[in-house]
């Protein structure tokens, strides 16, 4: 199977546009984790490693601040860059699959392409949003609270910040830890982002609340879509993990261990 040249050629300009799938591809095959007969879970970063995340992710803020002049049209734009940046990652190690002619009639791992989503995901979905997050709520926290249409000048937003500020840097952490960390970052994010919905659509019911930042694709997408996507993702791989790990196991033969 080969990728078709006009879709590696609109894979290129989007990566120049939007580096995300990029980098963690490139950074994926340095650590071999897109190595499907490793399974590997656990790599260290080099200081490149992390200078071209952080560089990526300055970007990112940047596009983000860019597509916000478009309203919510900028909104949902932005939010469809994880699925195109996990579709440019997952094209581009395809290339590379298929690329060696020993993959020639091999298909290429559907575990590993709900890994990339569910990476992507992570990065943009969690690690972003909530650096994200730590800045709105400190920096920018008396816009923020006039977007939701809450009091300004509230402390509990620069606590609310140092919260997001953890999962933000937890988020990182799970690019070269794809352990049980996964579990734990993401179930701690989406019960926050679920009960942010449940607090949003509260306020909308009792004080008829329709500001910009409490409803809308902040709260459809950010607050519902994505945390209950990244769970039902989340279990589906720990269901393909534990397939691999039973299909590497060697079957042993019960007379002959206990004989």
């Amino acid at each position: 199977m080969k990728i078709p040249k006009a879709v590696l050629i609109t894979k290129k300009v989007y990566d120049v546009l939007v580096p995300s799938g990029k980098i963690l591809q490139d950074m994926d095959k340095k650590h071999k984790f897109s190595d499907q007969t490793l399974n590997k879970r656990v790599a260290k970063p080099s200081i490149l490693d992390i200078l071209a995340t952080i560089g990526v992710l300055s970007w990112m803020f940047m596009l983000k601040w860019l597509l916000d002049f478009l309203g919510v049209y900028g909104e949902v734009a932005f939010f469809l860059l994880i699925p195109l940046s996990a579709l440019s990652h997952m094209i581009g190690e395809m290339h590379e699959f298929y690329k060696d002619e020993s993959n020639e009639n091999k298909k290429f791992s559907s575990s590993r392409i709900l890994e990339i989503f569910l990476l992507q995901l992570i990065y943009v979905g969690i690690a972003f949003f909530s650096l994200r997050g730590f800045i709105g709520h400190t920096i920018l926290a008396d816009i923020v609270a006039e977007d939701i249409g809450w009091l300004v000048g509230s402390p509990f937003q620069y606590e609310l910040a140092v919260y997001h500020l953890g999962l933000g840097v937890m988020g990182l952490i799970s690019i070269w830890r794809r352990d049980s960390l996964w579990i734990g970052m993401i179930y701690a994010k989406s019960i926050f982002l679920l009960g942010a919905a449940g607090v949003h659509i509260w306020d909308i019911i009792a004080n008829g609340n329709f500001s910009r930042g409490n409803f809308g694709t902040v709260l459809f997408v950010n607050d519902l879509i994505i945390p209950i996507t990244a769970i039902v993702l989340l279990h589906i791989h720990l269901a393909n993990q534990k397939k691999l790990k039973l299909e590497k196991t060697p079957n042993v033969d019960l007379a002959e261990t206990t004989s």
